[in-house]
């Protein structure tokens, strides 16, 4: 730890033993330092690292696990500049836990730094596979959904690239019943969001924001009202409050009464996008609460 600290002090960052600060950081970062216990190297082996830098990295005898309280979007400048700080203090890597990628120092400053929204999608995200199914993984370290379709892997990897790195590059104003093609060659799927029932809340890689379910090609869109309703307080805490109380899970007309019931404020779409940005989750979709509802009580356990 002393090592640490002596380094980070000459590159500007000070740290305390529980958090990780400098006077050119708009935020201070929660700071744990941990031993290598031989499984720094397999923690860096998706192909991100050159194998003479995976050696290197298999070598080192400690590492800082940091929690930052911003989005990489949002505070790009503010993170190259924490990166490159720690990579001037000796750090080798960097691995981000909400997608389990790691890249040397030099690439992620590279990709924060340089506007390129495919760069930073290639640092930040994986996609992942599985019976049919693709989607993607980390795209909440930006405050955002992750994403998954129906289709073969190559055509996966294309439409999810496409489509996580347009909300990257314009965050535009999604809501369940739009819709998307990654080109005009290409049909229309119909999109809905729905709660990650991939990882349990609490797993690094869990989604608050959810995810956006791509549907089949050819769907068509809803119409949009100018104004949606939020709930205060969120659908889902009245949902699972009134199942706390109940001591029992909530029947179907339960659900559908205390949904109907709940206390909403109309908001434009994009009030009510970063309304929940700020609350750091996503409420559940009124008209599928009774299903969406199910999908985040087996996720919990």
């Amino acid at each position: 730890m002393a090592q640490w600290q002596g380094s980070l002090g000459r590159s500007g960052l000070t740290l305390d033993g529980h958090s990780l600060a400098s006077q050119n950081l708009g935020f201070r970062a929660l700071a744990e330092w941990v031993e290598n216990d031989g499984s720094f190297s397999q923690a860096f082996g998706h192909g991100t690292m050159s194998e003479e830098e995976q050696f290197a990295v298999a070598a080192a005898g400690s590492a800082l696990v940091l929690d930052l309280p911003v989005y990489l979007g949002a505070a790009a400048g503010e993170v190259a500049m924490l990166i490159a700080a720690l990579g001037d203090a000796g750090a080798l890597g960097v691995r981000l836990e909400q997608s389990k990628l790691g890249w040397p120092v030099t690439e992620w400053t590279r990709a924060l730094e340089g506007g390129d929204p495919w760069m930073l999608y290639r640092c930040a995200v994986a996609v992942l596979q599985d019976r049919g199914v693709s989607r993607s993984c980390g795209m909440h370290a930006f405050g955002l959904p992750d994403a998954q379709v129906e289709a073969s892997p190559s055509e996966a990897n294309q439409i999810l690239g496409v489509f996580n790195v347009y909300r990257l590059a314009e965050d535009p104003v999604l809501v369940s019943g739009d819709t998307f093609r990654p080109d005009l060659n290409t049909p229309r799927r119909r999109l809905e969001r729905w709660p990650d029932d991939g990882y349990p809340p609490g797993h690094a890689c869990h989604n608050s924001f959810g995810i956006w379910r791509l549907g089949a090609e050819g769907g068509e869109a809803d119409s949009r009202s100018e104004l949606r309703p939020v709930f205060i307080p969120a659908l889902v805490a009245l949902l699972t409050a009134a199942e706390e109380n109940a001591g029992r899970r909530l029947r179907r007309e339960e659900v559908e009464r205390l949904t109907s019931e709940g206390m909403c404020m109309m908001m434009t779409h994009a009030d009510a996008q970063k309304f929940e940005r700020s609350r750091g989750y996503a409420d559940l979709e009124p008209e599928l609460a009774w299903r969406q509802w199910q999908v985040l009580r087996e996720s919990r356990g």
